[in-house]
């Protein structure tokens, strides 16, 4: 670990202590049935709920804890694990794609007695929030789709490097990483400051320590959303039907899930709305605040 990373996480365990002093807020984990699968999920925060839906191979305590903060000051948060990811189960059987993964995220607002609720979605998870507003629309009140990508014929796909990257076992973990943010400077301390913020909040207890994903499940997952994205254009289809409110967000520079997606798939939904942010793929983390801001004003 450099000095810039340690220096940046002993400044944000710090604060991230301080603060949970105050708050006294600590994750409670609870499981849902949900069909043949018991979701992992737990809840904070105040106000409207409003469902996060995480994205490739991500555990719920993988979003950005200052994002946490700032959204469960107006919002009951509820996160979760999808299918075979953390601490939620899976079925023998490969039933992983994103309708699946979207009937799941269905079932927990059922599970939790809840009529509606807005719901967030990143990257993979905005592919599940797209189906979840097609196939199941009474459920949602709005919704929030960051990094979105429409699938199928329709979307604009990252390079043949990014992808390769990405998918690349040998590719060490931290290359990885750097994808999600902008290859500069500012996408640099984003990602140590992220980095740092995360394993403060694991220090202090604030999110849980669930961060294992199998090999299974990684295979099921990128079968889900490459593979059977690509040859999917149902989706886009169903996209001109809904209803409801939805703001589309990306990141100026997302080389993962590339900007244009957005603007395709907002002039795809009636009335839907559309922000740009700076950063990457990891744009809601690295403008937090911003995004936040946007994200309280929408749902208001």
């Amino acid at each position: 670990m450099n000095g810039i990373v340690f220096s940046i996480l002993v400044v944000l365990l710090c604060t991230g202590l301080r603060s949970t002093l105050h708050a006294q807020f600590k994750p409670e984990v609870k499981f849902a049935q949900v069909g043949d699968v018991k979701l992992a999920y737990y809840t904070r925060g105040q106000g409207e709920p409003l469902l996060m839906i995480n994205g490739f191979i991500s555990t719920m305590s993988l979003w950005d804890p200052a994002l946490l903060e700032e959204l469960a000051q107006q919002h009951q948060l509820i996160l979760f694990d999808n299918r075979g990811v953390g601490r939620s189960t899976d079925t023998k059987e490969n039933n992983t794609t994103i309708p699946q993964m979207a009937d799941d995220a269905a079932g927990l607002i059922k599970a939790l007695g809840l009529k509606k609720a807005n719901i967030l979605g990143w990257s993979m998870g905005a592919r599940i929030g797209q189906q979840l507003l097609v196939r199941h629309p009474d459920l949602i009140d709005k919704a929030v789709l960051c990094a979105a990508n429409p699938g199928g014929r329709n979307q604009d796909p990252a390079s043949k490097d990014v992808e390769s990257k990405l998918n690349n076992p040998n590719i060490p973990e931290m290359e990885k990483v750097a994808l999600v943010f902008t290859d500069d400077e500012a996408g640099r301390q984003a990602a140590n400051a992220i980095l740092a913020r995360l394993r403060a909040a694991v220090a202090s207890g604030t999110v849980p320590n669930d961060f294992n994903v199998s090999k299974e499940t990684t295979e099921r997952q990128d079968r889900a959303c490459t593979t059977l994205w690509r040859s999917d254009n149902s989706n886009f289809e169903g996209l001109k039907n809904i209803k409801v409110p939805v703001l589309l967000t990306d990141g100026r520079n997302d080389v993962v899930d590339l900007p244009r997606n957005s603007l395709i798939i907002a002039n795809q939904i009636p009335f839907a709305w559309l922000a740009f942010y700076e950063g990457g793929h990891a744009f809601l983390f690295q403008s937090h605040e911003q995004f936040a801001a946007t994200v309280n004003a929408f749902l208001r």
